[in-house]
């Protein structure tokens, strides 16, 4: 059983396999920045973000009582 480990054909091929595997080359990828986003994906963020800190901070300005909404 052990024999068919050691046949010289099996160690042959096997090394004939390892030489003949590619190596890897690794490829510059190309930098996009921040988190791996686009600048448009930034602007879109920082803008989601400006508008959810203007409203959050309208509601805590309404609620603690510092403005009131005119109602005519």
């Amino acid at each position: 059983m052990l024999d068919d480990f050691l046949r010289d054909d099996d160690t042959e091929s096997f090394l004939n396999e390892i030489q003949e595997t590619p190596t890897l080359v690794q490829e510059d990828d190309d930098e996009t920045g921040f988190l791996g986003m686009t600048p448009l994906q930034r602007f879109v963020i920082s803008v989601m973000f400006f508008f959810m800190v203007l409203i959050i901070g309208a509601f805590f300005l309404l609620i603690t009582g510092s403005i009131a909404i005119p109602l005519g």
